[in-house]
């Protein structure tokens, strides 16, 4: 999933993710072979669950 999609789904700015992603708080990123950050879903509802945000498809 995208930056953009996290921070929609969690109803946070897109820049505040940036930084939690940046500052290792976020769940595990990767950056696409086109050089964009990626994360999976799997790794963004466990992080989620595990800091209380609600989501869709969570535990």
């Amino acid at each position: 999933m995208t930056i953009s999609e996290m921070a929609q789904e969690l109803r946070f700015d897109r820049a505040t993710v940036y930084r939690w992603v940046r500052a290792g708080n976020g769940p595990t990123a990767f950056k696409s072979p086109g050089g964009r950050i990626r994360i999976h879903r799997s790794d963004f509802i466990e992080w989620a669950c595990t800091n209380g945000f609600p989501i869709k498809g969570g535990r």
